[in-house]
């Protein structure tokens, strides 16, 4: 699952940086996440520390340069095998991943264009994005459209399998070596032995192309509405190398498809009432790719001002899934086999339902004259954000033929909390 989280980090931190380049503003970020989970049935858990620095520069009118760096530093125990038995195999792991980045946008009467870069270095994982973004305001200004792209060449480091049939690969674990003096990073795949522990290792290439289309239109002076097309292609090793799946009387490394492609369809509507000082946030989503996962997502919020200078915002989310055509539950890989050539025990695969409940406290303050917020910055922001989630997986096989017992399938939650997110973010604008 590391794996997957990374790729996708580096391909939402990418429109991050392309979309601060539209700003106009100095600006120091800094915010820091905290996401905690507690996995239900004794199967472990999951802590995540993300820590996140960006600049915004000017320069002159019409030219803005964006820097970032953020990190994750992610700590956990997790089921070594995908099995009946789980919870006997569950083992503790940590990892650190540092990700820096770089953003240049170029600002017009009634445009934007913005090009960004990002390197993100992990032990066992690395990843080179780059990616661009175009916005233009319609006569009138009341209809903007925009499109952006971005390429990843990634590299996952995996046990040198290449010999071996599905059913024999091995998984890599936390001592197997994981150098780099090759591919994007150096040259080719390049696989290393190690003459102690007699273990090899190669790098294998992932790469992903992103896209989105995005229509944005104000229907009244209250009311803005906004559609976006979403598409993106993953080709090459997706599969996590750690993870093993126990079939019958083999425990081989997952196997999943090279190839994956995924869209999604969004609309948001958000409308200002102008009587309360607040907004009423409706969001809505469906997805769907050629694994077999189709998703749907609908959100509320609502954002009331408290004075000049407070600012609340509630949301609630629910969200579902199906899963991957080849996803089972694990007493039907030890019993029935594998769904084809496939094999996975990611959750992320699996039939999912879950909720979101949280709030967003903003503390805002503007310089007045030529009295500046702490004596230097135009305006500081400061947010306090907290989010509880309810989570919910469920069986994807018949429960009923299902013999095995509890750790066999994913059941609903009896958990009072499954997890939470607290953060803290100041903005400070020069």
């Amino acid at each position: 699952m590391r794996r997957l989280v990374a790729s996708i980090m580096v391909t939402v931190l990418a429109g991050v940086a392309l979309a601060g380049s539209a700003a106009a503003d100095d600006k120091i970020d800094l915010t820091t996440t905290w996401y905690q989970e507690n996995r239900q049935g004794g199967l472990g858990g999951l802590t995540v520390i993300h820590p996140q620095l960006d600049l915004g520069l000017d320069a002159g009118e019409h030219v803005t340069f964006d820097l970032g760096y953020s990190a994750d530093a992610v700590t956990g125990a997790t089921a070594t095998v995908y099995a009946v038995d789980a919870v006997s195999s569950a083992t503790t792991f940590d990892d650190l991943r540092h990700e820096g980045k770089l953003g240049i946008g170029f600002i017009g009467k009634q445009s934007t264009l913005g090009v960004s870069a990002s390197v993100g270095l992990e032990r066992d994982y690395l990843s080179l994005a780059v990616g661009g973004t175009g916005a233009v305001d319609l006569p009138g200004k009341n209809t903007n459209l925009a499109l952006s792209f971005t390429h990843s060449w990634d590299e996952v480091c995996d046990k040198a399998n290449a010999e071996s049939t599905l059913l024999e690969r091995r998984a890599l674990d936390g001592d197997d070596p994981c150098k780099k003096s090759s591919g994007v990073f150096g040259a080719d795949s390049f696989i290393m032995d190690n003459p102690v522990l007699g273990v090899a290792t190669t790098w294998r290439d992932l790469s992903i192309d992103t896209a989105q289309a995005t229509l944005t239109q104000n229907l009244s002076p209250t009311m803005v509405m906004q559609v976006s097309l979403y598409g993106q292609i993953v080709e090459g090793f997706q599969s996590n190398p750690y993870r093993r799946v126990r079939i019958g009387p083999n425990e081989p490394q997952e196997h999943i498809p090279d190839t994956r492609i995924r869209w999604a369809l969004s609309t948001r509507l958000n409308r200002f009432l102008p009587k309360l000082k607040s907004a009423v946030h409706v969001q809505a989503r469906g997805y769907n790719d050629t694994w077999g996962v189709s998703s749907g997502t609908v959100e509320l919020g609502y954002s009331q001002y408290m004075g000049d200078s407070l600012l609340l915002r509630v949301r609630a989310r629910a969200y579902q899934q199906t899963p991957a055509t080849f996803f089972k539950d694990a007493f039907f890989y030890e019993t029935e086999s594998t769904a084809g050539e496939y094999f996975t025990g990611d959750r992320e695969l699996a039939p999912v339902r879950n909720a979101l409940i949280g709030g967003k406290l903003t503390f805002l303050s503007v310089s007045e004259d030529d009295k500046k917020v702490w004596g230097a910055f135009e305006k500081l922001t400061f947010n306090l954000k907290a989010e509880v989630l309810l989570l919910d997986e469920a069986a994807a096989d018949d429960p009923e033929a299902n013999t095995g017992g509890r750790e066999t399938q994913f059941l609903t939650s009896d958990q009072l909390l499954d997890a939470f997110t607290l953060q803290l973010g100041l903005l400070l604008d020069y």
